[in-house]
């Protein structure tokens, strides 16, 4: 089984350069969603890495995936996201959990 990405230029040259093949550079939403069904579509993929930002701009397709997906962040870092389960603790009791 093989590994698929799906990032900006620089994540896909870093996976290029780790020996992956199945690599996407995409700069737009429709190219990440064009991508993301190839690699959905091809039998040899097990999981795909996509960066953050991507994903983000395509959850609703995601969630149609049957294939293992993990986020990663790309070169401009983590995308910083609120977890509802603390915020409704810190709301209810008031208190800031970190």
């Amino acid at each position: 089984m093989k590994i698929g990405v799906i990032g900006d230029r620089e994540t896909a040259t870093g996976f290029r350069l780790a020996g992956l093949t199945d690599v996407y550079e995409v700069k737009d939403k429709e190219e990440a969603i064009k991508a993301l069904k190839e690699l959905e579509n091809n039998d040899n993929i097990a999981f795909i890495i996509i960066t953050e930002r991507i994903a983000e701009n395509i959850k609703d397709e995601i969630k149609n995936i049957n294939k293992y997906i993990v986020e990663i962040p790309d070169k401009y870092g983590k995308i910083e996201r609120v977890d509802p389960i603390k915020e409704l603790i810190r709301k209810a009791i008031g208190v800031t959990i970190k």
